[in-house]
């Protein structure tokens, strides 16, 4: 999708549907999308992709019901979008009731004032850290063939310790080898630093959380990365592991995995860590 007009006629908004756990495109036919609650139907473009044509551009909460996956609800501001092809991807997770293959996982729990959740594996890495030409935003890649496997929009790269990571936004592919940022790299990060692809949550008003993950049999730490207010905050959690839950920064919790409160940079400089107990 290349430019925001179509035959004289707006393209308002490109939705793009992902699986999250795997990063592929939602190509099921059975959608329905929800425009602050009227159903809608925008045009189908295949790769999980629709486009909402001449339907203006105010802010909308728009519904998505997925068959084989949960449903899902997003505010589309358009303030926070491009101007000129506004793009929204929404990060969808299977659903138990419908899901055939591998087992799904769930880390799930309620904390007050939560605002986002996300997730990235320890041992499944997309490729390593090479190098970093930040006049140019550039990120310079090892990877096990011919092409970096950056086709994704999110990556996290692992600090020194593995206890948090940066979180960083493709702007576009330079070489099969080096992609742009859409923002500078705030840490410092040795090469062969890993890189994973994230995967997102969801968070309701009253701060209750869901990641879901697949059992693929292999190790199943994750670094969890959540946001209280202000706050940053990273977690290790083991998805086969029952009864944790994200730790509290403001009191008392239940059971938690090792959790660091960090500056937000890939150094590890300014952390404070904790053993879980509240």
């Amino acid at each position: 999708m290349a430019a925001s007009a179509v035959f004289g006629s707006r393209l308002d908004l490109l939705v793009r549907l992902i699986d999250t756990t795997t990063g592929a495109a939602v190509e099921e036919s059975n959608v329905m999308f929800l425009r602050d609650g009227i159903q809608v139907r925008p045009e189908p473009r295949g790769d999980g992709q629709y486009v909402f044509i001449n339907t203006g551009r105010e802010d909308f909460l728009m519904r998505i019901v997925v068959y084989g996956f949960d449903e899902y609800s997003t505010f589309v501001e358009y303030g926070l979008l491009d101007e000129r092809l506004p793009v929204c991807d929404v990060f969808l997770m299977p659903s138990e009731n419908t899901f055939r293959g591998q087992t799904l996982l769930r880390f799930e729990g309620t904390l007050p004032f939560l605002k986002t959740i996300e997730a990235v594996s320890l041992s499944r890495m997309v490729c390593t850290f090479s190098a970093y030409e930040p006049k140019k935003r550039l990120l310079q890649v090892f990877s096990g063939g011919e092409r970096s496997h950056l086709e994704e929009k999110f990556y996290g790269i692992l600090n020194a310790d593995r206890t948090g990571y940066e979180k960083i936004e493709i702007e576009r592919t330079v070489t099969d080898r080096s992609v742009s940022l859409k923002k500078p790299i705030t840490g410092e990060f040795a090469v062969n630093s890993p890189i994973t692809r994230i995967i997102h949550g969801t968070v309701s008003k009253d701060g209750g959380y869901l990641l879901k993950v697949r059992d693929d049999g292999e190790d199943q730490r994750y670094i969890v990365r959540y946001e209280v207010g202000e706050e940053t905050l990273f977690q290790t959690v083991d998805f086969r592991e029952k009864g944790v839950r994200l730790h509290d920064p403001a009191g008392s919790d239940e059971r938690t995995g090792t959790v660091q409160l960090r500056d937000g940079s890939g150094s590890g400089k300014g952390d404070i860590e904790s053993d879980g107990i509240g």
